[in-house]
């Protein structure tokens, strides 16, 4: 098992963030694809993988200097109580660095 975070928006799986945020999230229920498009076009996306596939997204707000609001934080319910959740956070505690990818060891 290989376990990815990687804040390069050409990896997500829009479809999968749409379909959880719009049926799955309580804080969205029914939003938009174009709008989940605009979100990630205007954030900082970490995108969560295992073995390729997507299974986790958040997104921060930033003005990439001292300020960042986390939105949209989650791990498809398969994958949960693993520590995957908590891995993410933790990565995205270091996003003062801003690098590209971070793999798990």
């Amino acid at each position: 098992m290989t376990l990815e975070i990687s804040t390069d928006q050409a990896r997500l799986d829009v479809s999968m963030i749409h379909a959880f945020l719009a049926s799955e999230s309580y804080w969205v229920p029914g939003i938009s694809r174009a709008s989940v498009e605009k979100c990630i076009k205007h954030s900082l996306c970490f995108g969560v993988y295992m073995d390729g596939r997507q299974i986790g997204f958040a997104r921060a707000v930033t003005d990439f200097v001292r300020y960042a609001h986390l939105l949209d934080v989650f791990v498809l319910p398969e994958f949960r109580g693993r520590g995957i959740g908590k891995l993410l956070m933790e990565n995205i505690w270091c996003i003062p660095s801003y690098e590209p990818s971070c793999a798990i060891p």
